[in-house]
């Protein structure tokens, strides 16, 4: 059984990358043309100033645009690979902890998606964001196939602490 839940895990994260791909897509062909990716760039070393020292440094600050959710879209994806790690190894060791520990971090990982499923939706109706849209069958073939393998993952953590 644990090994069927692997599979559904890795149809999970199959279907996820399949689903930020496509969202990825469809925000960079709304994305509007950069005015400084246009300047020229120079090259070589800057002049010195007039004490003979290097010029300042400037910082430009990019500023993050309204609507990104960097946070929760790194905290899925990095909650899912730790998931299917775990998973793993309670697969090929078999030790119990493991398999409660892998379906805590698949909660955790359910509630990220969650969150970031419906702050997209949240400003893709106030049209702050209207390039970034996943399209509606991959993101319920996504939870479909993940509300199956956190079904049988926590029925196999139940029956592998039994045995």
């Amino acid at each position: 059984m644990a090994i069927v839940v692997l599979l559904l895990w890795i149809a999970t994260a199959t279907a996820g990358l399949t689903l930020l791909g496509s969202g990825s897509a469809a925000r960079r062909a709304a994305a509007v043309p950069d005015p400084l990716a246009a300047a020229p760039v120079r090259i070589g070393a800057a002049a010195l100033t007039a004490e003979g020292k290097a010029p300042p440094i400037r910082h430009d600050r990019v500023p993050a645009q309204e609507g990104d959710h960097t946070l929760l879209e790194f905290s899925h994806i990095a909650l899912a690979i730790t998931g299917i790690g775990c998973w793993m190894m309670f697969t090929f060791v078999h030790y119990r902890p493991l398999a409660w520990i892998a379906f805590g971090v698949l909660v955790a990982t359910l509630l990220m998606g969650l969150g970031w499923l419906t702050s997209s939706r949240h400003e893709a109706r106030k049209q702050r964001h209207p390039g970034w849209s996943f399209p509606p069958r991959l993101i319920l073939l996504h939870g479909l196939v993940a509300a199956c393998s956190i079904t049988l993952t926590a029925l196999t953590a139940v029956t592998a602490s039994r045995a």
